[in-house]
């Protein structure tokens, strides 16, 4: 018996090899788009911090609801900002149309990952009381 390959089982080992290859090389899509989403999400969380920094730095009395779309916050136009104030009522844990010295801050950015996809949201939430 002579050693060596033969041609079955050297087309069987590259064609296992070729599967291989093939498998590893269709994660990389996979792969930048997972990286893309957690970018944006992140980018996200940074601005909603951002704006609840602001509004801290703000009086009491000037804390107030509105909203930016997209195209209108400054370096990031795919996201938007909406900002909801509420007053709290610390009792019940709930919100209150009777300002008891707490406002309830949310702070939701939007945005799309590319065209065709779903909006996407994260939100942020914190009360603020009279100084």
């Amino acid at each position: 018996m002579k050693g060596g390959f033969t041609l079955i089982e050297t087309i069987l080992a590259i064609f296992i090899l070729v599967v291989g290859i093939v498998g590893v090389l269709a994660m990389f899509p996979v792969g930048i788009q997972i990286q893309n989403l957690a970018k944006m999400e992140t980018v996200a969380s940074r601005l909603a911090q951002a704006k609840i920094e602001e509004i801290i730095a703000k009086s009491y009395e000037e804390i107030v609801t509105f909203c930016e779309g997209y195209g209108e916050i400054p370096n990031f136009e795919f996201y938007k900002r909406e900002t909801w104030v509420n007053y709290y009522d610390p009792v019940n844990s709930t919100t209150s149309q009777i300002d008891l010295g707490i406002k309830e801050i949310d702070v939701k950015v939007f945005w799309k990952s590319g065209p065709g996809f779903s909006e996407k949201s994260i939100t942020l939430k914190t009360l603020i009381t009279k100084r």
